[in-house]
């Protein structure tokens, strides 16, 4: 069967994590919406994937699927903003009705097109709006009895919000997968419920404690003395967790990071830089963040009122006890920053000089305490994103210097 994986007309909501990547691949836990459908989907199905003009060189550079090609035949389109469980995936490829589309919240989930109506229809561009769908059958009850079918990502802290559920998802698939596997000797933990790949290096005086929730350690990772992780945690390949650090689960600790200090209740995508001392709590960050030193963020208010952002120039309450950041790629944060609870980021900030920045911290921008923002030039954005990425093993792609450069541009008009 053919897949369409699509952004909707709804993905600003969803800055600045989307800004460098697609929707769909913004991770939820463990996995990115679109690894998630991939995997719960059989080998024989076709995948296509439609994303906004400006991100279609890079995601092509990125995989081997199809990306921003027209689609022929019967399809069924899934929403790059909506964490699917394996179960709905398969009851709408075997069980949802032709032509037929479900919605949730004045979101469509998922939509199934025969191809006599596909015809019928011109999407105008690769980012599908809901008016796409007019017209199908519409199916608002499921007569399905099981909890968290789907969850849709409407704004950036849903994430944070729902990670608990979706890392515990993520675990169980990757743990059913290595069950029965080679053990890593060094290591003592219930193997049927947990895991510790050989190729990992976890050195003694290392607790993991697995009351609350699974472990899994990747390949690479190293985990030095005196270290204390409470699951449900992931700590992806190639990572070093430095001597001391606490990780308090629900976490995501993406490839390629380097972490130390205090975590909790955070995702950090991949090749975050975090190793010194300082407590990030219920926070996303996108990769090549780094926190300086004591970098701390809050992620409770004093008066235990839920929490507020500022997000596209407006002042929305998110309903949540706890949130700390929502930090864009290649951001970076000076020693004994102290980030307010529910800060926004964008891509390319730098933050500097100690003490509380705003709240919402604009994209390539300069912010020096005690001074007003400054525009942070794209060229020399780009020096510096070359030069971390190479300290990570990586020469930055073309279609990657060249979004850069688009962002950038962008930003500088408004």
């Amino acid at each position: 069967m053919k897949f369409v994986i699509f952004e909707d007309e709804n993905y600003k909501n969803l800055h600045p994590l989307n800004l460098m990547r697609a929707s769909f691949d913004i991770k939820t836990g463990v996995f990115s919406i679109k690894e998630r459908i991939i995997n719960y989907l059989q080998k024989e199905d076709e995948f296509y994937l439609y994303v906004r003009d400006e991100l279609k060189d890079l995601v092509t550079a990125k995989t081997k699927l199809p990306v921003n090609v027209p689609v022929s035949g019967d399809v069924v389109f899934l929403n790059g903003r909506v964490i699917y469980t394996q179960k709905i995936l398969q009851w709408v490829k075997k069980s949802l009705s032709q032509d037929s589309s479900i919605e949730s919240e004045g979101c469509i989930i998922a939509a199934k097109i025969s191809e006599a109506e596909l015809k019928k229809r011109k999407p105008g561009s690769f980012v599908i709006k809901k008016s796409f769908f007019d017209g199908l059958n519409k199916v608002n009850n499921l007569n399905y009895t099981f909890e968290h079918i789907f969850d849709v990502i409407n704004y950036p802290w849903d994430i944070i919000k729902s990670l608990d559920i979706n890392l515990g998802y993520d675990l169980s698939y990757m743990l059913e997968k290595v069950r029965g596997t080679e053990k890593n000797p060094d290591v003592s933990i219930d193997y049927d419920n947990n895991y510790v790949s050989p190729k990992a290096k976890v050195y003694p005086g290392v607790v993991l404690d697995t009351a609350g929730g699974e472990i899994y350690i990747d390949d690479g990772v190293v985990v030095e003395p005196l270290c204390y992780i409470r699951g449900p945690v992931f700590i992806g390949n190639n990572t070093l967790i430095k001597s001391g650090s606490r990780i308090y689960g629900p976490c995501s600790i993406g490839w390629g990071s380097k972490v130390s200090g205090e975590i909790t209740g955070s995702l950090f995508h991949s090749c975050v830089n975090k190793q010194h001392d300082g407590f990030i709590g219920s926070t996303y960050a996108c990769p090549f963040v780094n926190f300086g030193a004591d970098t701390v963020t809050s992620n409770l208010k004093n008066n235990y009122s839920k929490v507020k952002v500022i997000h596209d120039g407006i002042q929305m309450n998110t309903g949540m006890q706890f949130l700390g950041s929502i930090i864009g790629d290649h951001s970076k944060f000076g020693i004994n920053t102290m980030l307010n609870t529910g800060t926004i980021c964008g891509i390319f900030a730098n933050i500097a000089g100690g003490g509380f920045p705003d709240k919402f911290i604009d994209s390539f921008s300069w912010n020096i305490q005690g001074k007003g923002p400054e525009k942070y030039k794209t060229e020399e954005a780009l020096k510096t994103a070359k030069i971390v990425m190479l300290r990570r093993g990586f020469e930055m792609k073309l279609e990657y210097e060249k979004l850069i450069k688009f962002l950038g541009s962008e930003f500088s008009r408004n």
